[in-house]
């Protein structure tokens, strides 16, 4: 998205969030929960929502499940879709199919949760960061959204860096939902429970969910996981062992371990991936005009925090690392050493996809998150390395 009035962006959108009263949550499942912990004392939440119909009828913290077809919102009720990117892309489009209007009728979490705070309380609270530590990895997936396979070699970082761009990050931003720490295969990087223990010790009260996620196939040693069971952490674990069944006795032996030491996990076992595709996709003929709708078609939700700056898009972050989509100009980054504090609004905007110039240029290599692109693809296939 373009700036236009930068520091003003969302100036119509939290007035029509102050005139609703109450609020469904379209989306009973990891933010849901997340976002009601949050929320729950600040709005009046009157149920869920979600199209999982062994979920409809069922109670979510007190509150029940219902089916969209249930609802019919009052004047002053609004729905907040409460998924990740890839899940609440059709969702959205069964909202716009039933005639409700978004930043109107119905509000997307990321965007409610930032302007919320930043307009009612002059608070900058994200919904969520993406941090790597390192993008080495023992897999070669395919489809892979770091596209390690186009690497000529993982990027490490060094510890001291890491240190420096969480102290700035939590001198810029006051509160967050979910602090990522992924990879790469974070268990492969030598500093990763040192990383955990110090973004827990030094800033955990800020944080609603510090969560860092493997690929399910390394066994850490017990020194990592004697340190991750004294910080307040959950782990994902994904699984993909119809994919790399050579691996399904680490799988094994990383639960039981976890278990052992008592760390919080959730097993992820993702039906799909989508496939941005960029070794297929060309979208140099478009004009600034047509990359800029693209972009904010795609509204790509996750941002990478690196090197004292936020990235616009992590993937196209991802894919400069990976050397397949040129160099990032300044207009792609947000520098958090200039931050302010009557930048607020300006940073969290950013956040939220604004930028000067309304695109990356990996936007010229990527299909996006849009209802267009619905190529599915298995997770985890292996290429030959």
């Amino acid at each position: 998205m373009k700036w236009e009035n930068r520091g003003h962006e969302y100036d119509l959108v939290y007035h029509e969030i102050e005139k609703k009263k109450s609020f469904y949550l379209f989306g009973a499942g990891d933010y849901g929960r997340q976002f009601f912990h949050i929320f729950n004392k600040e709005i009046q939440i009157k149920g869920y929502i979600d199209n999982n119909k062994l979920k409809q009828g069922n109670f979510f913290h007190g509150k029940k499940c219902y089916s969209l077809e249930e609802i019919t919102l009052a004047a002053d009720e609004g729905i907040i879709v409460t998924m990740s990117q890839i899940a609440r892309v059709k969702p959205v489009e069964q909202l716009k199919n039933q005639g409700y209007k978004k930043d109107i009728d119905f509000f997307i979490i990321e965007e409610f949760l930032s302007v919320y705070y930043v307009y009612k309380k002059n608070e900058v609270y994200f919904s969520s960061i993406s941090f790597l530590p390192s993008t080495a990895c023992n897999l070669n997936c395919r489809n892979c959204l770091n596209f390690n396979p186009f690497a000529k070699k993982f990027y490490v970082r060094k510890w001291e860096d890491l240190v420096k761009d969480v102290d700035l990050f939590f001198r810029c931003v006051d509160h967050i939902m979910l602090f990522h720490v992924s990879g790469g295969e974070p268990f492969l990087y030598k500093y990763t429970a040192d990383l955990i223990e110090y973004i827990d010790t030094n800033y955990g009260q800020r944080i609603d969910t510090l969560r860092m996620v493997t690929n399910g196939t390394v066994v850490p040693e017990e020194k990592v996981l004697e340190k991750l069971s004294k910080c307040n952490v959950e782990i994902t674990v994904d699984d993909y062992r119809e994919a790399v069944p050579q691996y399904n006795m680490e799988f094994d032996k990383l639960i039981e371990k976890l278990e052992k030491h008592q760390i919080k996990y959730y097993i992820n076992k993702a039906d799909s991936w989508i496939d941005l595709a960029p070794e297929k996709t060309d979208y140099s003929y478009m004009t600034e005009e047509e990359l800029i709708q693209h972009r904010t078609a795609c509204n790509q939700s996750w941002q990478e925090l690196r090197d004292g700056k936020l990235y616009n898009c992590n993937y196209a972050a991802y894919a400069t690392v990976a050397g397949i989509a040129g160099e990032q100009d300044l207009e792609e980054v947000y520098e958090l050493k200039d931050f302010s504090k009557e930048q607020k609004k300006e940073l969290v905007e950013f956040r939220l996809g604004y930028m000067q110039k309304g695109y990356t240029n990996f936007c010229k290599k990527c299909r996006g998150f849009t209802i267009e692109n619905s190529e599915e693809v298995e997770p985890a296939l292996q290429m030959n390395k």
